[in-house]
């Protein structure tokens, strides 16, 4: 039962699904209505070419933000190299002078001013190494981005192209559904079939004609004033009395003629003798 329910109404879906194609299809054949489909299209295609634009105009600017840190990094990274330098060099000018004035190594090492030179040199060493770290990291996106800008570039190019074969197509798709419908109305004039409203205008007035003799015919029954039919039904008397002559021909045969031919001399002699006795 519920499967059978669940059949019906899904014929009900396909049949209404495929009237609404059936109409669908036959809208899309007339020319307008494909050119503002193919308008609909385009339209989304500049779209998305926009949009795709757009996106790869953030990402660029991503890049070139990468880059201007990678330089910042940069001159941080020579500027702690030089720090380091100082520090290096501040450190042996300490240690000297400490060993001149009599300090044994181990002592100088112990000292304040040695020990902050080299704090200051570790620290210098650890943000280089940090700030190299980043550039290196940087510079890697960087390339990466860069590949992938580059061929979202040639993608650009290729839609652009794409639009520019559907402005193309869109003329010749309109064109094409033009010619075929004017050549499809002159097949029809050619074959008889006429496209401007004669051919039903005929149509309708015989039909009229046919149903005005039809009821013509339909009155002269009713009225007994046939003509054909009294001439029908004269012909077949007509021919019911020739055959039923020829019948009795057959039948009696030559006794029937002799009785004609006694009957016709009878009346041949009272006509004589009638003719005799008138007074001369």
């Amino acid at each position: 039962m519920a499967n059978g329910i669940s059949r019906f109404f899904k014929s009900i879906w396909y049949t209404l699904t495929g009237r609404a194609h059936e109409a669908a299809d036959r809208m899309m054949e007339n020319p307008e209505a494909v050119r503002g489909a193919y308008e609909d299209i385009i339209s989304d295609k500049k779209g998305n070419i926009q949009r795709y634009k757009q996106a790869i105009g953030q990402l660029i600017a991503l890049v070139e933000r990468k880059k201007s840190t990678v330089k910042n990094l940069t001159d941080e990274v020579e500027k702690l190299e030089e720090l380091k330098s100082g520090a290096i060099a501040k450190a042996q000018q300490t240690a000297a002078d400490l060993q001149a004035q009599g300090m044994a190594p181990e002592e100088v090492k112990q000292h304040a001013e040695y020990v902050r030179c080299v704090t200051a040199y570790q620290e210098f060493n650890t943000n280089l190494e940090d700030k190299t770290r980043q550039i290196s990291e940087l510079e890697n996106d960087i390339q990466e981005a860069q590949a992938g800008i580059d061929n979202h570039k040639i993608q650009i190019t290729s839609l652009h192209r794409d639009l520019e074969q559907i402005k193309d197509e869109q003329s010749e798709a309109v064109a094409d559904l033009i010619t075929a419908r004017e050549q499809e109305e002159i097949a029809d004039m050619l074959s008889g079939i006429s496209m401007d409203g004669t051919s039903a205008e005929l149509t309708r007035m015989r039909e009229i004609r046919e149903k005005a003799k039809g009821r013509s015919v339909v009155a002269q029954e009713l009225a007994g004033t046939d003509s054909r039919s009294e001439e029908q039904e004269f012909l077949a008397a007509a021919r019911s009395s020739s055959t039923s002559d020829e019948f009795d021909a057959l039948i009696f045969g030559a006794q029937q003629t002799d009785t004609q031919t006694g009957t016709e001399t009878e009346s041949a002699k009272k006509a004589e003798d009638s003719d005799s006795e008138l007074p001369l």
